[in-house]
């Protein structure tokens, strides 16, 4: 934007405070912003993007005005909108993978031109792509930090038992860990796992895994695209203040009907989609299920235990007519693992047997109602139901039947309609607001057994009103984007809140004072304002720079105290003893590429500060306490680093190579010095692993070969050791060091994958296949995921011995069959 234009919106500003009327000040904010939307007579061209074989809309296609040299990117649903001046005009509209398409227009007035792309089969078996569209939208796009994965990028990654692992992709890109293998969630850039917002068709999910962690619970075959945003993220998003996981599900084919699925040693999916009318409306139903339960215990070893997962995701596309469209999409994921245990015959002969089960489920539905205004505004609005909930079960036989039943649920319901609006070529403005309420179970117990009561910690609900607001301006070789968030958030009763002692540290015998709040009454709310920005500067046609700033807010938060998170951890609101947590991001990107495409490199530098962490207290017993805020510790802390990657995308060898040096420190900030952890001082987070390599390479051996290697690399994570014993009576006692003053050993490990395709797959074939095979851990590497201690008690010494505890530890083959059909 030019200095008169600033200088106009200035003097706007000053029209405003003398109390013009809001309809006459945003129509001349938009007038001297925007003065070329009125300078001449223009025209709009509208449309949509989409594949022509499946009729999915292509997200992030590009229409460019060959003379002007610029254009527009379809949005997040395949819309776009030029407006230009009266005349005629070539146009060129690609995407990666797709032949481009160059059409001439006489732009005499307002015209709808949808467009469809036809696969380019030669240029997918040539070009391999590990990250962002074509990694030229390093270059393209504004934001920095950005990755962006296919299903197909994702199935070259060597599977864990030959599943496609979606969580395993993401762990693979530059600033992205976690705690270790087999554990829930990541970790981005030194935040909390709670800290990421993953959506699944805008839905938010709270638990995005199976088997403990073990198996992401998105299903490969049946997504789109997923973007994750690292960096700056953009104002339309909000509610977490690391990163965004924007997963988007495909439409279903709406010209003929197809379907694809696998075999393996433990699991098997198949997912259909096709017309229920042709280019009118389409469905897809894509289904997962493991099935170790159904093995003899001589091969799981199980001992009558059972342990299964399943999901399915669906989705309805109606096309009603040019100007509106309708979706609804639902996923269903679950767990159960299930245990038998019997105990050797006592002294009466007789013996206790017990059964214990866990379970956890994610559900969600989404309907979006997709309209044209017009020929520059497009609205989406959608409707949003997600629910979590887990529970654990136990029943005891000794001379009749001990029952204890745990349950606990977080529900969210969400509102959002979102608009884009394109004034001028060059132009885009993206804006909403998104009303979300949240309702947590923290827990119900319902129990027989002696000493333990029923239970029913209360229930806490939340509201968030966030309105936002996206402009990107595109001049020749500059591109701003700048956004602001609003996040309003009521924490709403029926609600008990105690009060405490302010002059001494919260203990349950120090509440002077509680209240209780009606049904729908505001317990405690807070406003916070978010602005965002970004700009890229592009020195050359294969060379830019980016430099970004945000701030987000969270107003939800994950409470546990151990390492890695549990399914049964516990959400809670921002309250009158929980404060939003406020994250600000400053970030310097720089990103290249070879003029033929043949490699990128991206390097990312990134600066962190949090406020209102959340951390216990030694010894903190979060089981069940309904006093949770005695527990906690108001802390602060910062995370830094530099992010480097490199693609290779032409050539017998393809792959990728993300480095990432990074830090994350805490500290706890309470008022009284006694409970400062470390004696008040910075300390590594549990999420501080300086160095992060990894490597994918993939290679073809011929027509029908081809083989993938992926190798990890990572700094041991953080631990509080043992570092001594004593003795009280009869009874020994362990010592602590200060908190995450010790670390486990580095942890490695290389996987190898090869598939095999038949016969060669040609575009009119109607039964295609592959197999893949592999293993993974190739050279049996022992990466420790903890370390426990005790006292040996039989010597005559009692000494204090360490061990390592790994969860994997041996070399795991898989074998699957692959196919699709049309």
């Amino acid at each position: 934007m030019t200095a008169i234009k600033f200088f106009n919106i200035f003097k706007i500003q000053i029209l405003h405070s003398m109390r013009f009327p809001n309809a006459a000040f945003i129509f001349l904010l938009f007038f001297y912003a925007c003065p070329s939307a009125f300078s001449q007579q223009k025209f709009t061209i509208h449309g949509t993007v989409n594949d022509k074989n499946s009729g999915e809309p292509l997200i992030g296609a590009t229409v460019i005005v060959q003379r002007l040299n610029q254009g527009v990117i379809t949005n997040d649903y395949g819309f776009y909108s030029l407006s230009l001046p009266k005349g005629s005009y070539s146009i060129a509209i690609s995407y990666l993978g797709f032949e481009t398409i160059h059409q001439s227009i006489a732009l005499e007035d307002n015209q709808q031109l949808d467009f469809q792309l036809i696969t380019n089969n030669n240029l997918l078996d040539e070009v391999v792509v590990t990250s962002t569209d074509s990694k030229s939208s390093a270059l393209r796009t504004v934001l920095s930090g950005v990755d962006n994965l296919t299903q197909k990028e994702i199935k070259r990654i060597p599977p864990l038992l030959g599943e496609v692992d979606i969580n395993r992709a993401i762990l693979t890109q530059a600033g992205v860990t976690s705690i270790g293998e087999g554990t829930s969630g990541f970790n981005v850039r030194g935040g909390n796992i709670d800290q990421n917002l993953i959506l699944l068709d805008e839905a938010p999910l709270y638990n995005a895994s199976h088997l403990w962690g073990f198996f992401s619970a998105f299903n490969a075959d049946a997504i789109k695209s997923m973007n994750l945003y690292k960096g700056n993220i953009p104002a339309r998003f909000g509610g977490r203040a690391s990163s965004v996981l924007d997963i988007r599900q495909r439409e279903g084919n709406n010209q003929h009907l197809q379907g694809q699925g696998g075999l393996g040693i433990l699991f098997s999916r198949l997912t259909l989609e096709g017309p229920i009318e042709k280019d009118k409306m389409s469905f897809l139903i894509s289904g997962r299920r493991s099935f170790i339960d159904l093995l003899p215990d001589s091969i799981t070893n199980l001992n009558g235990g059972k342990i299964y997962y399943y999901d399915l995701n669906t989705k309805l596309s109606w096309n009603i007519d040019s100007k509106n469209k309708l979706y609804l999409s639902g996923y269903f994921g679950a767990d159960a693992l299930k245990f038998g245990f019997d105990s050797e015959p006592n002294e009466e002969g007789g013996s206790v047997s017990e059964k214990v089960s866990f379970s956890w489920e994610n559900a969600t539905s989404t309907l979006r109602w997709n309209h044209i205004f017009g020929n520059r505004l497009f609205m989406n609005f959608s409707g949003i139901y997600s629910t979590y909930n887990y529970g654990l079960d136990s029943t005891i036989n000794q001379g009749g039947a001990g029952i204890f039943n745990w349950d606990s649920e977080i529900t969210t319901y969400l509102f959002k309609p979102d608009f884009t609006f394109y004034p001028s070529l060059g132009n885009t403005w993206q804006f909403g607001v998104h009303a979300t309420y949240h309702k947590f179970m923290p827990a119900e117990i319902k129990s027989n057994e002696a000493g333990i009561n029923d239970t029913n910690l209360p229930f806490e609900k939340g509201l968030e009103i966030a309105p936002y607001f996206e402009y990107e301006k595109k001049w020749e070789r500059t591109t701003l984007l700048a956004g602001l968030r609003f996040s309003w958030f009521g924490n709403l009763g029926p609600n008990q809140v105690h009060f405490y002692n302010p002059d001494i540290a919260k203990q349950v015998n120090t509440v002077v004072q509680s209240k209780n709040y009606k049904k729908g009454e505001i317990t405690k709310s807070y406003a916070n304002i978010e602005p965002r920005i970004s700009v890229k500067h592009q020195l050359n046609a294969n060379q830019s720079i980016k430099f970004s700033f945000g701030k987000n807010i969270q107003n939800i938060h994950l409470l546990t105290n151990t390492t890695a998170a549990l399914p049964f951890d516990v959400w809670k609101p921002s309250g009158e003893h929980v404060k939003p947590l406020k994250v600000y991001q400053t970030s310097l990107g720089y990103a290249a590429e070879h003029r033929s495409n043949k490699w990128q490199f991206t390097t990312d530098v990134f600066y962190k500060t949090f406020d209102n962490i959340i951390d216990y207290k030694n010894g903190a017993d979060l089981f069940l306490n309904d006093r949770i805020e005695t527990q906690i510790l108001p802390a602060k802390g910062s995370a830094y680093g530099v992010e480097l990657s490199f693609q290779k995308n032409k050539g017998l060898w393809t792959g990728e190579v993300n480095y990432t040096y990074s830090r994350a420190l805490r500290k706890t900030v309470s008022p009284f010095e006694r409970e400062n952890l470390n004696f008040g001082g910075y300390f590594p987070s549990n999420y501080d692993r300086p160095h992060i390599l990894n490597l994918i390479l993939s290679k073809k051996l011929g027509e029908k070969w081809e083989t993938n290697l992926a190798f990890t690399y990572q700094s041991g994570r953080p631990i509080t050791a043992v570092i001594g014993q004593f003795k009280i009576e009869d009874r020994w006692l362990l010592t602590y060091s200060e908190r995450n003053a010790y670390r486990l050993s580095d942890t490695h490990r290389l996987d190898l994958s090869f598939s095999y395709t038949p016969k060669k797959n040609d575009p009119n074939k109607k039964w295609k296949s592959t197999w893949n095979f592999g293993a993974y851990n190739l050279y049996r590497s022992k990466n420790s995921f903890s370390r426990f201690s005790k006292v040996d008690l039989e010597t005559l010494d009692p000494k204090l011995r360490s061990y390592r505890f790994a969860l994997l530890g041996s070399i795991i083959p898989f074998i699957n069959y692959n196919f699709k059909f049309q």
